[in-house]
């Protein structure tokens, strides 16, 4: 074989090769624009559907705004309930504390009387027998009346 016939050879293989080359990439081309116009029509596919969506989407907001603002409204209704809530509070607790300071002056000046009685002799005046007549008498109601150990209101009377 002589140079020229090496030639022609390698140029038909090439020309082969070349051929066999150009038909994959046209099924590779053709199989391209089959997998391009499926996206294609899926994208339109989508495009519609977010397009009807979107109507409803709105349609939603709105609703979610008038919800929100309902609540908003109803809310600030009820905030005057809980300022007179609060106000209710604040005197509960001052009344709270002005009867625990009377209490305790109370309490304070009983106990100062009791001791300035038991060192001036057994004189008792007439206001602490009222409130040991009225100590006897509760305990007297409160245990209904049934308990022996107290007096009853005959006896407490007596006592005075």
């Amino acid at each position: 074989m002589d140079t020229n016939q090496i030639i022609a050879w390698s140029v038909a293989v090439a020309a082969l090769a070349f051929v066999v080359l150009c038909g994959f990439l046209i099924s590779l081309l053709r199989t391209a624009e089959r997998s391009l116009a499926a996206a294609q029509s899926a994208l339109q596919e989508v495009k519609s559907t977010v397009d009807g969506l979107h109507g409803e989407v709105r349609k939603l907001a709105g609703s979610v705004n008038e919800v929100a603002s309902d609540v908003k409204g109803k809310l600030q209704s009820t905030d005057p309930l809980f300022h007179a809530v609060q106000d209710v509070g604040i005197i509960l607790r001052e009344v709270t504390g002005t009867a625990r300071e009377a209490t305790k002056s109370l309490s304070a000046s009983l106990r100062k009387q009791a001791e300035a009685t038991s060192r001036h002799g057994p004189a008792h005046p007439a206001w602490l027998k009222w409130v040991t007549l009225g100590s006897r008498i509760a305990t007297a109601v409160r245990h209904g009346g049934k308990s022996g150990k107290e007096p009853s209101f005959a006896a407490a009377k007596e006592g005075i």
